[in-house]
Parts: structure tokens; sequence; C-alpha cells
């Protein structure tokens, strides 16, 4: 199992060697942050995927199946539409915003487009401060993977579940190790790979997340005699875990607690959560910067829509069996965040242990790709849109490409370190970062892409607005989608009705031809 987990290792190191050669001429910045913008179709398709299915999705995800049931399926649905309305929406258009203003990044390109270094600074900060809490999920999931694939290794030398005291801290040693090998592995190739390395291992990550979601789903299937038959199972255990709004869910911290997990009202705002706000999250953005020509995108996005309900129906259907063959009294000192691996345990390695490597390697892979591309849109905020804006336009090649490797390093470092003692449930930190990124960034960017009017004040206000109604309402223990990206829209419309408009300059280059 370990041999075919690291033969998959091996693989991505090659891929980001190759990389590094591919980018070493040209454009140092353009090259390492964005790919010159040569992205095809089978390239895009498969970098957007990887992107966006991340530990969310084979680890936190998997978890509350297995916890709620049936009524995740609903949670979900909205996920599966946001490769059509992300490429169809924003995708031409970004791209050639993109090219108008030379941008390597998203606040290059607001900072552009409004003619405003604070509408950039803003964003900057946003992108930190948000990727650098779904980075902490992402890190504790590939950690999860790493102990799981290590098993065997880390008891002899005495690595275990048990506390043990690392740098003052109270830590369990099998995960420390585990976390360790991750961050290893993961920031090297991002440091040295750069875009095209993050983008090539992609394709390699997203071809094995297919192949292990569909084959544990097949063998998922055969162990529970069926969907029907795994169905059934649940319904006897408990029926909330077969009808809506599922099981009870309480929350003592935020001091929430209601009957269902997903009451009518939910299920719309998670609706709208994945569908609206899977348009403005910037790693997506990226992506859309870098493709070659609209054939590519047309091409792609058709890709991923198949690919999309693929990979989720899979997902859905292997932790509804795994709720019926082996309920939570029969998980032993495993917690819910760990049903993948556990899966893989009881029903690949009986089978093939080689099998249980490759498909282990596959939650690994969406963690890696989502964790690579976030490492370089944080460093690219921090040395494009910070350090070379603000601090020294002067620059030369030779410290900006310095500087990224070594913010790219500390940035996974950080991360590294605020994983120690991570939250308890994975999709809660990643629904809170996903949202208020979108909540954020999605009217600026929306309305300076399609609405001549739209001023640098405006977009301030939505950036700020909708940020801080974000953070409002999660203080108060609530999902505040419905609340907090209209007001980020009405925010930004009303401040530039209310401001003079962009320079005729600005407004020829992007909206006249």
């Amino acid at each position: 199992m370990l041999v075919a987990f690291v033969c998959y290792l091996i693989g991505v190191g090659l891929l980001g060697w190759a990389a590094h050669r591919y980018f070493s001429s040209g454009s140092f910045v353009k090259g390492y942050f964005l790919g010159n913008r040569m992205l095809g179709p089978w390239v895009l398709a498969l970098s957007f995927a990887a992107t966006a299915i991340s530990g969310g999705s084979f680890m936190g995800f998997p978890s509350l199946i297995y916890t709620n049931g049936w009524v995740m399926a609903l949670w979900i649905a909205g996920y599966m539409v946001v490769p059509l309305s992300t490429m169809a929406v924003l995708g031409k258009r970004l791209n050639q915003a993109g090219r108008l203003s030379g941008a390597v990044t998203v606040p290059d390109l607001l900072r552009d487009r409004y003619e405003s270094p604070a509408v950039g600074l803003v964003t900057s900060l946003i992108l930190v401060v948000f990727l650098g809490e779904n980075l902490v999920a992402q890190f504790k999931a590939g950690a999860l993977l790493m102990v799981e694939a290590w098993r065997d290794h880390f008891e002899p030398w005495g690595w275990t579940a048990a506390g043990s005291t690392i740098a003052g801290l109270e830590v369990n040693t099998a995960y420390f190790a585990g976390l360790c090998l991750f961050v290893g592995m993961v920031v090297t190739y991002t440091v040295y790979g750069g875009f095209w390395g993050v983008t090539l291992t992609d394709v390699l990550e997203g071809l094995v997340m297919l192949f292990g979601a569909v084959t544990l789903a097949a063998l998922a299937l055969h162990a529970a005699g069926g969907l029907g038959a795994a169905t059934e199972a649940l319904h006897r255990e408990d029926p909330a875990l077969v009808f809506g709004p599922g099981p009870p869910y309480e929350n003592p911290a935020k001091g929430v607690s209601r009957a269902g997990y997903l009451p009518p009202i939910l299920a719309v705002s998670f609706f709208f959560q994945w569908t609206i706000i899977g348009m403005g999250q910037p790693g997506q953005f990226v992506r859309l910067m870098s493709f070659r020509d609209s054939l590519s995108l047309k091409r792609a996005l058709c890709m991923c829509a198949v690919y999309y309900a693929l990979i989720y129906t899979s997902i859905v259907t292997i932790f509804i069996c795994a709720r019926a063959l082996y309920p939570p009294s029969e998980l032993g000192e495993a917690s819910s965040d760990q049903i993948m691996p556990f899966m893989i345990r009881k029903l690949g390695s009986p089978i093939s242990p080689v099998l249980a490597g490759f498909l282990l390697a596959a939650p690994y892979a969406a963690i890696m790709s989502t964790v690579a591309a976030y490492l370089l849109v944080v460093s690219s905020s921090l040395v494009r849109d910070i350090y070379q804006r603000f601090v020294s336009p002067g620059a030369s090649q030779r410290t900006v490409k310095g500087l990224s490797y070594a913010v790219t390093a500390l940035v996974g470092l950080v991360a590294f370190a605020r994983t120690l003692h991570p939250p308890r449930f994975l999709q809660d930190i990643i629904v809170y970062s996903t949202e208020g990124l979108g909540v954020s960034l999605l009217a600026p960017v929306c309305l300076g892409l399609f609405w001549r009017r739209a001023t640098w004040q405006g977009a301030l206000a939505g950036l700020l607005g909708g940020m801080g109604c974000h953070f409002g309402m999660y203080a108060q223990g609530n999902i505040g989608l419905l609340v907090s990206l209209p007001t980020s829209f009405l925010l930004a419309i009303a401040v530039s009705l209310a401001t003079p408009p962009a320079s005729p300059e600005t407004l020829k280059r992007y909206f006249f031809r």
C-alpha cells in the first residue's frame, strides 16, 4: 500500500521538476504565478476541478454524509453547478480583462480596473486572511491521510495517537509526523514548480481523484448489497438519516440547536452558497485568467460538468454505504473526519494493498491540488500585490524570484504551525472561508467586469461591506450568505452611483473596441 502511494508522490515530484524547467525562460512573475496564459482544454478542465475539489470534498464532506445521511445529497447539489456558472458567466470576460490589463493576480486586475491601489491592497489582505484559514483545514486532512499511509511504520518508531510534548505543545505524535510529511511534500513541489508545477500535477491528481472515487463507489455498493439495501439499513438505524431535514444538529460553542441538520431555508442558502459563491473563489479566477482561447474554455466547461457529476455522485454513494456497513460503534478510535481512509482500508486492502494505495492517493490528490493553488494565490498577493506594488516597485526579477520562493515556503510553514491543533470538523472551516471570499470578492469582480459605472469607492464598499457582514453573521452563529452577498452588491452599486465614474481611458480599454 505504501509503495503504491509513494509511486504517486514520485510522479508528482517529477512533474514539479519538469515544470520548473518549463517556466525557467521568459517573465518569471507571469510564468510562476499564471503560466503565461497557455492552458488548453484538458489541462484547464482538470486543473479547475482539482483546485475546487479539495480536502473538504474527500474528507470533510464524507464526514457530514456519514453523520447526517441522505440529506447531504441536497446539500452538495449546488456545487455540481459551479463549473457551469463560474466558467460560463465569468470565464471569457475575466480572461479578456486579464489580457487587457496584463494582470497576473486578482488584486492586480482589480487595482488596474478601478485605478485604485487601495482596492488592490484590501483584496490582497482578504485573500491572505481567508485562504490562510482554508489551508489549516486542508493541512489537517493531508496529515490524517499521511497517518493512514504510514500507519504500520509510525507505530514501531513510537509515533502513536498518544499525546507528547513537541515545542511545548501537547500533540498527537503520529498526527505531527503525518503533518510534517505532507507539508514537506506539497510545499516543496509548489515552491519549486510554481504555476506550471501545480497545473501539471493537477492533471495527474484530477485523474487519480476520478479513478479513486468511482472505484471506491463500486466497492462500497458491492459490499453493501446495493444502494437500496444501504438506504434500508440507514432507515432501520434512524429514519432521519434517510429523510430531510436530517438528524438534529447541536453546536454548543455557538449556541446553535435545531431539529434537523438542513431545514429548507438552509438548504436554499447552501444551494446559493455553492452555485454563486463558487463563482467568487480566487483559485478559480486564476485558472480562468490563464486559458489559451475561447475554444479551450468551451471544451473545458463540458468536461468539468461531467467530471463533477461523476465525482460527487460517487462520494455520496460511498458514504451512504459506509454508514450502513460501519455504524459509529464500529469506527473504534477513528473520527468521522477519517471515514474516507477508514473505508479505503476496509474495502481496498483486502482486495489488493496496491489498489488501496492508489485509492488513498485520490483524497490526497484533492488536498494537494487545492493547497498548492492556494499557496500560490497567497504568496502572489504578498509578493506581487504588496511587496512589488507598494514596497519596492523597481525590484529586479532576481529579487522577486527569490522572494517568491521564500514567501511561498513561509506561508506553508505558518499554516503548518496553526494546524498543530486543528479544528474538529474540516468542513466547518472550509464553508466559513469559502463564503468569506465569495461575499467579499464577487461583487467587485462582477461589477468591474460587466458594469462601466462601477467605481473604486463602490468596489471598496463592496469588499469591506461583504467581509464585515460575514464576520458579524458568524459571530452570531449564523451562516449569512443570503444577507452578506446582497449587502456587498447593494453597497457597491449605491456607492458607485454616488461617486464619479472611472476615467475615460480605463472605460475605453475595458468596454470599447
